[in-house]
């Protein structure tokens, strides 16, 4: 037996060596125990100190994450399930202090032919220092991986400054630096948020292939304040590339949007579909910036905006009537077709439909529905919803793929 096959089959004894296929994530947490000792994390000292992600970069291609989930030196162990053979892949974190990591993901964020693993560290240091950070790792599945790109997009310092003479209870100050939300397209990172104390901020980042490295391309406070409420500002036409940007809703569980071209200026949609974006549940601007599907309250219905005709067109009625409605999914730089799931758990055999749109004669979007079991969870108010990219998601135009149980393993449909 090869020395790497007769190490694999050592470390997971807890199965025979022909069962490596059946590798549950307890089996996984056990060997990861070991590991994180062997390696000197003394803090992880059973198998709920540690996390575990299933991660499929293919339909034939698996992997076990393994990483820490208490405050430790953050560290992680990628198990390549589907080639038993392949030693584990030891990541750690050297150059970050200790902390947890609650996310792990593979992502195309460099826009090439390879995928990154796209960490989020927390940070909790109780009342004093709580923070979050996005890390970056190029060709994590070479030795060895490296570092492309980092940034703190929350960080909030809280201090007992004195005690209320009546009560003895504690008076508190907060000051937070960051605030923001990041998002990945095409080779870029947009961050946006309260940045260095400056809120409503905007940092872009390009991806530099000849340096290896994300460079700052933009760096601007976001304008729509000011031109939402035409102080003076100019609602500009559409053209060029646009942005779907989340902004602070007005009415309680609604979620608001703006369109904003590429230097964070408002544009100009019709009045009632820019009213309906500043409570939509479910919203998505296509790839390429001309098709805008959002929620339309009124006519209790999703709807498709076509930016480039002027056409409007429901695209799911009844809206009220689902438990729930998921995220837009669109294929990678592909913005002729889309899909999304609806729950109905009263009329549905599975719970969960799928539903594939296709742009065919291009103005028409075309329909089809398939009844397949995705895997969801509801929270405590009874809406459900399967998260995208964990759960579903567009492998390529004929590809969709999806999630039919908790394990994390997708399941292919091909589409026409």
């Amino acid at each position: 037996m090869p020395f790497k096959l007769l190490f694999f089959c050592t470390l997971f004894a807890v199965v025979s060596c022909t069962q490596q296929a059946k590798l549950s994530v307890s089996d996984i947490k056990e060997v990861a125990v070991k590991h994180f000792r062997e390696k000197g994390f003394h803090a992880i000292k059973d198998t709920s100190h540690v996390h575990v992600k299933k991660i499929q970069t293919g339909l034939d291609d698996e992997w076990f994450v393994a990483f820490n989930a208490v405050m430790s030196k953050p560290v992680l162990f990628l198990y390549h399930i589907s080639d038993p053979n392949e030693l584990p892949h030891y990541i750690p974190l050297n150059n970050k202090s200790e902390g947890i990591i609650e996310h792990v993901d593979f992502e195309n964020v460099t826009n090439d032919e390879d995928y990154e693993l796209v960490i989020e560290l927390h940070f909790d240091y109780g009342l004093a220092y709580q923070a979050r950070e996005i890390v970056i790792l190029r060709h994590p599945f070479g030795n060895p991986a490296y570092e492309i790109f980092s940034f703190p997009f929350e960080q909030v310092w809280e201090s007992i400054d004195s005690f209320d003479n009546r009560y003895g209870l504690p008076e508190h100050s907060k000051r937070i630096e960051n605030h923001s939300f990041y998002e990945f397209f095409e080779g870029y990172i947009l961050i946006r948020g309260t940045i260095n104390y400056r809120e409503n901020h905007l940092l872009e980042y390009k991806w530099n292939k000849e340096h290896e490295e994300f460079l700052l391309i933009l760096d601007e406070e976001l304008h729509e304040a000011e031109e939402e409420e035409n102080k003076g500002g100019i609602i500009h036409k559409i053209k060029g590339n646009k942005t779907l940007v989340e902004v602070n809703a007005h009415e309680e569980g609604c979620l608001a949007y703006l369109l904003e071209d590429a230097q964070g200026h408002v544009l100009d949609i019709p009045s009632k579909i820019h009213d309906e974006l500043l409570c939509s549940q479910v919203t998505s601007l296509s790839p390429n910036g001309r098709y805008l599907i959002y929620t339309d309250l009124e006519q209790n219905a999703i709807c498709l905006y076509d930016i480039e005709l002027q056409k409007n067109r429901p695209i799911l009625n009844d809206f009220d009537s689902y438990e729930g409605v998921s995220e837009i999914a669109w294929p990678p730089k592909n913005s002729s077709k889309f899909g999304f799931i609806s729950i109905n758990q009263e009329e549905f055999l599975e719970n969960t439909r799928i539903h594939i749109f296709t742009l065919r004669d291009d103005e028409q979007f075309y329909e089809q529905t398939y009844h397949k079991k995705v895997y969801y969870i509801c929270d405590i108010t009874g809406f459900c919803v399967p998260q995208k990219d964990y759960n579903y998601q567009f492998k390529t135009p004929n590809l969709f793929v999806y999630t039919p149980d908790s394990t994390g393993i997708f399941t292919g449909l091909k589409v026409p």
